[in-house]
C-alpha cells in the first residue's frame, strides 16, 4: 500500500515537470512568433510596409499626373480624406468633392479611415506601434497636429501647419470639433470644413480679416459663439442642411457678407448673429424657424424679408438700423392665425402690443411719434431720427428704453390714465408713476436741480441722454440706485456728486464719459473713491470701475480682494494689468480690452469668470498659477487655449 502511494507521487511530480517544460517551450515559441522580433510581428510589419509604400507611390503618381495636366498645380494645395478632395487646379464645381480613393484607388477600408493627404503629404492617424514605426520608416507623418483623442482640433500654434501658402485651409477628416479660438486672427482666405466636423467652436475663426470663403460640407451641426466675428472680407458662406445651431454673434460684423440662406433644421436665430453685416442684402429664412432673437439682423441692408409661419417670437431691435428694409412678408399657415402684422411701415405682434420695427421712410416722414394704444413694450430704436421732436405715450405702455429715443425730443405727452408713467412739464422729465425712477429727462437747460425730488430713488439707464445742454445735475438725497449709462452721453457735465444713501452704482454709470469728475459723500457706507477709482467700502473690498481712461499699465491696489463685473470694460488703451496677491476673485472684468496683450493671474485667485476676457482679441498670453482655474479656460479669450501659460 505504501509502495503504491510512493509510485503515484513520483508519477505526479514527473507530470508537473513535463507540463512546466512544455509551457516554457511554448513561451519560447510564442515569443519567437509574436515578440518585437518575432516571425508573426515581422510578417505583419512587412505587410503594413508593402501596403503603405504602395499607397504613397500612388499619391506620388497622382501628383505627377496633375502637374502634367496643368503646370500651375501646387503640391502643397492637395488635401484629401474620407470626405473631401481639394487642390488648386481642381474644377471649381468639384472643389471639396471626392475622397482619398480618387487618389489611392485600391486603398483598404481600414486605411481609408486612417490615411489623409494634407499639404500634398501622406499622413496616418494611428496609435498602433507597428504602424507608427513602419510609417516613420517610409517618411509618412503620424498625426502632427494637436488633435485630442476625441477628435477636437485644439487651439495651438501648430494649427498653422494646416494652411497652405495661398491661405487655404482644409480641415482634416480626423477632426470632429474645431476647438475654441483654434484659428482666431490667423489670416486665412478660404476654409473647407468636412462633414466629419460636427462643431465649430467659439471664436474659431474670429478676426480673420482676410477670410473670403467658407465652405461647410454636409455633416456640420453647430457653429459656436462669435465663430466668424469681424471676418470683414468674408463674402461667401455655404451653410449645410445638416446645421442645427448657429450660436450668438456667430457672424457679427462680417461687413461684406451679402447673402445667407438659413438651413431648414435651424429653429432659433440667436441674438446678434448677423448684426453689423452691413452688406447683407438677401436673407432666406426656412419654414420651421421658431425664434429670431434680439438684434439678430440689426445694421443689415436687405430691402425685403419673409417671416416664416412657424416663427412665434421676435426679439427687440431685430432689424434696427436697417435703412433699406421696406417690405416684410408674413407667411401664414392655412387655418392658423398670424403671429405678426406689418402695416403702415411698422412690424408688430398680431395683438399689436409690441412694435418690433418701423421703416426708415416712415420714421423720416414724421415729427411726432405716437405710440399706438395697446402697445405695452416699446422696443423700437428711433434714436437716429432727429426730425422727431415729440413723443406720445399711451396708457397701455409698461416699458420704454431711453436710449431708443432721439435727443431731439423736447416734448413728451403721457395719457392721463397711464398706470406706469407720468410727466412733470415744468421739469421736462418722464418719471414712473410713483416718481421713484427718473426715466427720461429731456430738459435743454444747463442746470437740472433734483434736490427737492424726495421720491426719486433710481436714475434709469440713459435717463439724461436727451438733456443735451446739461452742465450741472443736483441729485436728491433720496437717491439709492444709479444704473448703467446714466451719464454716458453728457460730456458737458463737470462734476457728479453722489450722496450718502446710494447703495448701488453700475460700473457703466458714466461709461465712455472720461471728463466728468465724480465725488462721493464721505458718509456713504457703501462706496468710496480713491485715486479716481470706485471701490466698495465694505469687505470684501471690490474694485467696481476705474473712472478714467487708462493708458498703458494699470496697477491694482494691494487692498483689493475682488475685481467686479466689467470693472475694466472697453479700456482699449490699457496694455497691461498688475494684479496683487490679495485678489481672490475676478469676475467678467476685462471684456472688450482690445489693447490687452498679456496678463498674469496670481496663485491666490480662486475664481476666474469663464467670460473674463471676452472680446480681448489681441490677448496672447494669460499666465496661470492656480490649476483649478484651468477648468473654465480659456475664459472667453478670442485666441482660445493658445493664450494659456500654466505655471503651477
Amino acid at each position: 500500500m505504501n509502495k503504491n502511494k510512493g509510485e503515484k507521487g513520483i508519477t505526479l511530480i514527473a507530470l508537473v515537470v513535463t507540463v512546466v517544460v512544455l509551457l516554457i517551450l511554448a513561451g519560447v515559441s510564442i515569443a519567437m512568433l509574436t515578440g518585437n522580433s518575432g516571425i508573426l510581428t515581422q510578417s505583419m510589419k512587412a505587410k503594413i510596409s508593402t501596403e503603405l509604400a504602395s499607397y504613397k507611390e500612388e499619391l506620388e503618381l497622382f501628383k505627377i499626373e496633375q502637374i502634367s495636366k496643368n503646370d500651375s498645380f501646387l503640391e502643397e494645395s492637395l488635401t484629401a480624406g474620407k470626405n473631401n478632395l481639394f487642390y488648386n487646379t481642381q474644377d471649381q464645381s468639384e472643389q471639396g468633392k471626392g475622397t482619398i480613393r480618387d487618389i489611392i484607388t485600391n486603398i483598404s477600408d481600414d486605411y481609408f479611415e486612417k490615411l489623409e493627404v494634407i499639404k500634398g503629404e501622406l499622413l496616418i492617424n494611428t496609435k498602433d506601434n507597428n504602424e507608427i514605426k513602419v510609417a516613420q520608416s517610409l517618411g509618412i507623418e503620424v498625426n502632427p497636429y494637436d488633435i485630442d483623442e476625441n477628435g477636437v482640433l485644439l487651439s495651438t500654434g501648430n494649427n498653422l501647419a494646416l494652411m497652405d501658402e495661398n491661405g487655404t485651409l482644409v480641415i482634416p477628416d480626423s477632426v470632429t470639433e474645431i476647438g475654441e479660438g483654434a484659428f482666431a486672427n490667423e489670416g486665412l482666405k478660404t476654409i473647407i470644413i468636412p462633414g466629419t466636423v460636427k462643431k465649430i467652436g467659439a471664436n474659431a475663426f474670429a478676426y480673420n480679416t482676410t477670410l473670403e470663403t467658407v465652405i461647410m460640407q454636409e455633416g456640420v451641426e453647430e457653429i459656436g459663439d462669435n465663430a466668424f466675428e469681424k471676418c470683414q472680407n468674408l463674402k461667401n458662406v455655404e451653410l449645410p442642411e445638416s446645421l442645427i445651431s448657429i450660436k450668438t454673434q456667430a457672424f457679427i460684423d462680417c461687413s461684406k457678407l451679402e447673402k445667407i440662406e438659413i438651413p431648414s433644421k435651424i429653429t432659433i436665430i440667436e441674438s446678434y448673429t448677423f448684426s453689423g453685416c452691413s452688406s447683407l442684402n438677401n436673407i432666406i429664412l426656412p419654414e420651421g424657424l421658431e425664434q429670431i432673437q434680439e438684434s439678430a439682423f440689426s445694421y443689415t441692408s436687405f430691402p425685403e424679408i419673409t417671416i416664416p409661419s412657424t416663427v412665434t417670437d421676435i426679439g427687440k431691435w431685430v432689424f434696427s438700423e436697417n435703412k433699406k428694409l421696406n417690405n416684410i412678408i408674413i407667411n401664414k399657415k392655412q387655418g392658423e392665425d398670424v403671429k405678426f402684422v406689418y402695416e403702415s411701415g411698422m412690424l408688430m405682434t398680431s395683438k399689436k402690443d409690441v412694435i418690433l420695427f418701423a421703416s426708415d421712410s416712415y420714421l423720416k416722414s414724421i415729427t411726432i411719434f405716437e405710440i399706438p394704444e395697446g402697445i405695452t413694450s416699446f422696443n423700437l430704436s428711433i434714436g437716429s431720427y432727429n426730425n422727431i421732436t415729440k413723443l406720445i405715450i399711451p396708457s397701455s405702455l409698461q416699458y420704454i428704453y431711453a436710449n431708443d429715443i432721439p435727443t431731439s425730443i423736447n416734448n413728451i405727452e403721457v395719457a392721463e390714465n397711464s398706470s406706469k408713467y407720468a410727466v412733470l412739464d415744468e421739469d421736462k422729465i418722464l418719471y414712473t408713476k410713483d416718481a421713484k425712477e427718473l426715466v427720461i429727462c429731456y430738459s435743454k437747460e444747463e442746470t437740472i436741480d433734483l434736490k427737492d425730488k424726495k421720491e426719486v430713488s433710481i436714475l434709469g439707464e440713459y435717463c439724461f441722454k436727451q438733456a443735451t445742454n446739461v452742465k450741472n445735475i443736483i441729485l436728491p438725497d433720496s437717491l439709492t440706485s444709479i444704473r448703467g449709462f446714466t451719464f454716458t452721453t453728457n460730456n458737458k457735465i463737470e462734476e457728479i456728486k453722489i450722496g450718502t444713501n446710494v447703495t448701488y452704482i453700475s460700473p457703466f454709470f458714466k461709461y465712455m464719459n472720461s471728463t466728468v469728475k465724480v465725488t462721493i459723500d464721505s458718509g456713504n457706507e457703501n462706496y468710496v473713491i480713491e485715486n479716481n477709482v470706485l471701490y466698495t467700502k465694505k469687505e470684501p473690498k471690490t474694485l467696481v470701475t476705474v473712472l478714467y481712461e487708462i493708458k498703458g499699465t494699470f496697477t491694482i491696489d494691494s487692498s483689493v480682494k475682488e475685481i467686479g463685473i466689467q470693472a475694466f470694460h472697453n479700456q482699449t488703451n490699457m496694455t497691461n494689468v498688475i494684479i496683487p496677491d490679495s485678489v481672490t476673485k475676478i469676475e467678467q472684468s476685462f471684456d472688450f480690452c482690445s489693447g490687452l496683450v498679456s496678463i498674469e493671474i496670481p496663485r491666490n485667485v480662486e475664481s476666474l469668470s469663464d467670460s473674463c476676457f471676452v472680446q480681448c482679441n489681441n490677448l496672447n498670453k494669460v499666465t496661470i498659477y492656480n490649476e483649478k482655474l484651468l477648468e473654465t479656460a480659456p475664459w472667453g479669450a478670442t485666441k482660445g487655449d493658445k493664450v494659456i501659460d500654466f505655471k503651477g
